[in-house]
């Protein structure tokens, strides 16, 4: 699996490495699990995701993923 550095702002920049299938998926990681408070999706801005080395270890992998989570559309 491909090795995605996620970052965007919400109320500031938060910035994860999360391990996934692709780019999508990662994004919904990111979103779900460690980029704020997913209530509504609404407020998030300037979304830069980079396939990274894989050197790095995962803040997230897609075992974190839930598909019946809350999704936003980037």
């Amino acid at each position: 699996m491909a090795l995605y550095t996620i970052e965007a702002d919400y109320s500031n920049r938060h910035c994860l490495t999360i391990e996934a299938p692709d780019e999508d998926t990662a994004v919904q990681i990111f979103y779900q699990k460690g980029g704020g408070d997913p209530i509504d999706g609404v407020g998030w801005d300037n979304f830069d995701v980079q396939e990274v080395d894989e050197d790095e270890a995962p803040d997230y992998t897609s075992e974190d993923y839930d598909p019946n989570g809350g999704k936003i559309r980037w």
